[in-house]
């Protein structure tokens, strides 16, 4: 891995860390020296982030198809949009915008307290 793409990286979880902070998570922490170690980038118990910053990846043409589709909902109050995928031989893997998911995670980490 090239220094600029450590530097990406690390800009990344700096930046997804704001994001926790500013969503009511408690002090949110990189883990450093995740990639030596073999963990991952961000705890906030239950919850272990792995963050991956890229130039483009193909789940946002999936997260726009599903947010295109709720204006179109004739029943039920589905308002938060989500992807659920799964290669072939692989477990299922559910996607949401973080905007929706933080509150959510915020919700059960208060109701552990």
């Amino acid at each position: 891995m090239s220094k600029s793409q450590r530097t990406k990286g690390a800009a990344g979880e700096r930046e997804f860390c704001k994001l926790l902070a500013e969503h009511g998570f408690r002090q949110p922490k990189r883990l450093l020296g995740q990639a030596r170690d073999g963990g991952g980038d961000i705890p906030t118990p239950p919850v272990l982030w792995e963050v991956k910053r890229r130039k483009s990846l193909a789940v946002y043409g999936f997260m726009q198809q599903c947010v295109d589709a709720i204006p179109n909902r004739k029943e039920g109050d589905c308002s938060i949009p989500a992807v659920a995928m799964r290669a072939d031989g692989e477990e299922w893997l559910v996607v949401m915008r973080a905007r929706d998911a933080l509150p959510i995670l915020r919700q059960v980490e208060e109701g552990e307290r």
